[in-house]
């Protein structure tokens, strides 16, 4: 007994600090930053991870495997029209076979898919044949069967070959070659196109299995990649947020009706983290009809969302579902609209314009729940609050400079987005989330960046947990990585054969990669920035040196004094500062904007920041730049 005591108070002290939230933990925006208790409470500063290739797979990072398409309406065709001896090249039967007319000496098979389709790989397997195949061939093409581009060219000596296209196509025509001069006739048993994004992965499990077997294969694999133990992980890491990326297929059939069991396991992921005091960011990391075209956004090429009111409607449905679902739930910090948005034609078919329809189609169902804004792929792309009169929002970033192994342009990069988000968070007096980013294998940059957005005030989350990549050069896409157990092949393994494969990438199976975690894990815990309140600083802009006494005010401004009792105020004609003001107004109180541990900007009652010139300051500036920031030691 006295052992079973001691095991039981093990297991309560390990989960004593979990406490679910109640309604006091409800996020709300307030200016700059979130605060609790609906926006009235304690500033929050979210800092947690990614659940990346959980519920929005990307091939890369999981055991996605590769879709393959449907092929029920392929034909091959001839020069007197469709052969019907090609329909055994797309019947599932390696014992039928296409063979090529021997009158002619067909040296080729056309395949007509019947409209365009997306597709990066290509395989064609010769069945029970032992010769009469093409050794050497060649792949191309077309949109109209007329103009034909090569895309490969190569030779083997085997039954079953997979070529690996070196980009993605969208085309419709398709032409395989026999370019051996040796073979008179030459046969084919089965021919498949592939794709490796989620829509495709998606519906080939569905023509395969059914609707209600592949999404219970999903759900299997889903158990596996993320479960409570990695939950926990994140908590002992001090982390307080996942950003959960979903795919819209998840919640919604092809017909766009919304799933029966759609909300499983966003469901589970939101109880389980509001027994750990962990707030969930829904991302919705791929809309229907594609939301940039990016294959990480689970549909490849395509991006029709921005001119389709199908898709758009759709999209908007899934928001009112989950608006529906889980309004009023604290755990559920923030509503992630639409992951990297990318316009096909950002003039005409602007980002912000979608944003606003749905945003206007979510607030009729939820007041209350931060709304998130990407400024994809810069803020320019996106427009302040104040345009649409948005309330209760925060904007997202994500960080990537592909200039991987330069140390000298990430250090660049930091600098310049730090000082991008630190603008446009004061200019436009809104809350930054920086949703994804990633500074490779360079610890002290990972430092710089997320102390920066700590002193800011700004949550953060890196892409992503967990991996199975093994990198080479090492590249930092997860806090587990590493896992080079075997990704089932989605057209021949059963069921079982499949779940059990998936089943080995429990995070278990993988590396702990533990520079990157002591790295994050130093700056989760680092407490919420403010002004230092009533203490004297010394600041140098051009060799000059003056000695002010912070004083923080009532709406979150600051206050300098001098030695006199004076105040530095706004000089309104031209836009100086000077220490006139023996009481404190409008005109002498300041944003105080930390941009690194000892160092400053301000932005003044203008709306502009306070920058140096010739020993005088100014407040003019929209930008902030060298000559907008200051060092300062506490005196």
């Amino acid at each position: 007994m006295r052992y079973l005591l001691c095991f039981m108070a093990l297991i309560l002290s390990e989960y004593s600090c979990f406490s679910q939230f109640s309604e006091k933990d409800y996020l709300k925006a307030d200016g700059t930053v979130l605060r609790n208790e609906f926006g009235k409470g304690d500033t929050i500063n979210l800092r947690g991870t990614n659940l990346g290739s959980w519920l929005s797979m990307e091939y890369w990072m999981c055991p996605l495997g590769t879709g393959s398409l449907n092929r029920n309406q392929w034909t091959v065709i001839s020069s007197t029209g469709i052969d019907k001896n090609g329909f055994n090249a797309f019947d599932g039967n390696y014992d039928t076979m296409w063979t090529a007319s021997s009158n002619n000496h067909e040296k080729e098979i056309i395949i007509d898919l019947q409209e365009k389709h997306v597709f990066n790989r290509l395989s064609f397997h010769l069945g029970s044949l032992s010769n009469g195949y093409a050794q050497s061939f060649s792949i191309e093409v077309s949109d109209d069967n007329k103009q034909w581009e090569t895309i490969f060219n190569g030779q083997t000596d085997q039954k079953d070959i997979v070529v690996q296209l070196p980009n993605i196509y969208f085309k419709r025509y398709l032409r395989i070659i026999n370019q051996n001069k040796n073979i008179q006739t030459w046969s084919i048993a089965e021919v498949y196109l592939y794709m490796e994004d989620d829509i495709t992965v998606r519906n080939s499990l569905i023509n395969r299995f059914g609707v209600k077997d592949a999404d219970a294969l999903l759900d299997a694999y889903q158990n596996y990649w993320i479960t409570s133990d990695d939950l926990d992980i994140i908590k002992r890491m001090g982390m307080n947020m996942v950003r959960v990326p979903f795919y819209w297929m998840e919640l919604m059939n092809n017909d766009g009706s919304i799933k029966k069991n759609g909300f499983r396991q966003l469901d589970w992921v939101v109880s389980e983290c509001a027994k750990r005091e962990i707030y969930v960011i829904l991302d919705l990391h791929g809309a229907p009809g594609g939301i940039n075209g990016f294959i990480t956004s689970g549909q490849a090429h395509i991006n029709d969302i921005w001119t389709d009111k199908k898709y758009q409607k759709m999209t908007i449905d899934i928001w009112k579902s989950i608006a529906d679902h889980f309004r009023g739930n604290p755990t559920v910090a923030a509503y992630d609209l639409l992951n990297e948005p990318f316009s096909s034609n950002k003039d005409k078919y602007p980002i912000h314009e979608l944003y606003d329809n749905i945003y206007k189609e979510v607030r009729k169902i939820d007041s209350d729940h931060i709304i998130s804004i990407g400024a994809f792929p810069v803020f320019s792309y996106m427009v302040p609050p104040s345009h649409y009169n948005w309330k209760n929002v925060l904007y997202q970033v994500h960080h990537y400079n592909e200039d991987k192994e330069n140390f000298e342009s990430q250090k660049g990069y930091v600098d310049a987005i730090v000082k991008e988000v630190a603008q446009h968070q004061y200019l436009w007096n809104v809350p930054i989330l920086a949703g994804e980013f990633n500074f490779w294998n360079f610890p002290s940059l990972w430092e710089d960046y997320l102390s920066h957005l700590n002193g800011l005030n700004v949550s953060w989350s890196n892409w992503a947990y967990k991996n199975k990549r093994v990198d080479s050069p090492i590249e930092n896409w997860g806090f587990y990585q590493s896992n080079t157990n075997e990704v089932p092949n989605l057209q021949k393994d059963s069921f079982s054969e499949i779940k059990t494969k998936w089943s080995q990438f429990t995070t278990e199976n993988f590396r702990e990669n533990t520079v990157l975690k002591d790295v994050v894990s130093r700056n989760t815990g680092a407490a919420v920035s403010r002004p230092p309140h009533n203490q004297r600083i010394e600041i140098n802009y051009e060799g000059k040196k003056l000695l002010l006494l912070v004083k923080c005010v009532d709406d979150g401004k600051v206050t300098f004094q001098n030695e006199k009792g004076h105040f530095l105020g706004l000089n309104k004609v031209d836009n100086t500062l000077v220490f006139n003001d023996e009481k404190i107004n409008n005109m002498a109180k300041f944003s105080w904007i930390k941009v690194s541990p000892s160092r400053f900007s301000l932005l003044g009652p203008n709306n502009s920041f306070v920058s140096f010139d010739v020993n005088q300051l100014y407040c003019k500036s929209k930008l902030i730049s060298a000559k907008e920031i200051f060092d300062y030691i506490i005196r």
